[in-house]
């Protein structure tokens, strides 16, 4: 498991008056999930680190190509593969939603990091915000109490409200990823992306806890 040299340093921020996940996905949706998520998911007052490992991050050859091209808009997905990589996940409060980082830590010491805003808009729909101003709209549910994120489509926002759709057979694919509570202060994160036409091109999973104990 990761080591507590690589460890994020908690933070303290205003609690947001923005919407929150807890809007995005309605009141009995959220009651049905396990206490635990429903801690990691309300809106963050301070900066957390979840650390453990991806057991397995892996790309088709499309996957790889889409990775490398993506380095020039700020690395949206992970330019590398493996097994049991090494990993933490910030989690933090930003003026508009909840920030999170990803960081690999791949042997000899290279790490990249993936970054991302988590914005519920006044509308109560949620939308991931990701470099370059690619956005990401997202579904959010629960389901025998795994909470599952679905996007909805991809597209620029290029400023004064206007939108640039990216087509589907142009973007990476649907995401879909699953937060599922392992008990003990563990949960599993898995994330697949699909794309219309060849299929998988992103996965990776693995098991994380929130570094120094707690959820």
């Amino acid at each position: 498991m990761a080591n507590s040299n690589i460890l994020g340093t908690a933070t303290t921020a205003a609690p947001g008056t923005h919407p929150g996940l807890r809007d995005a996905l309605g009141e009995p949706a959220w009651q049905r999930l396990p206490a635990a998520v429903r801690i990691r998911f309300s809106e963050p007052v301070l900066a957390v680190a979840y650390v453990g490992e991806f057991d397995v991050v892996r790309a088709s050859r499309l996957g790889r190509i889409i990775a490398w091209v993506c380095q020039a808009i700020g690395t949206p997905v992970v330019p590398r593969t493996g097994r049991n990589v090494l990993a933490i996940i910030h989690v933090g409060p930003v003026s508009r939603g909840a920030s999170w980082l990803r960081e690999y830590h791949w042997p000899h010491g290279d790490t990249h990091r993936v970054h991302s805003t988590k914005v519920v808009g006044p509308d109560g729909k949620l939308t991931e915000e990701l470099p370059a101003r690619l956005r990401m709209p997202l579904e959010v549910y629960e389901r025998r109490g795994v909470l599952h994120f679905v996007s909805k489509g991809y597209y620029f926002d290029v400023g004064a409200g206007l939108k640039v759709p990216l087509p589907s057979w142009l973007s990476p694919g649907t995401t879909h990823v699953e937060h599922i509570d392992a008990a003990d202060g563990w949960f599993r994160f898995t994330m697949t992306v699909t794309h219309p036409i060849f299929g998988e091109v992103f996965y990776q999973t693995g098991r994380f806890h929130a570094a120094g104990g707690g959820l």
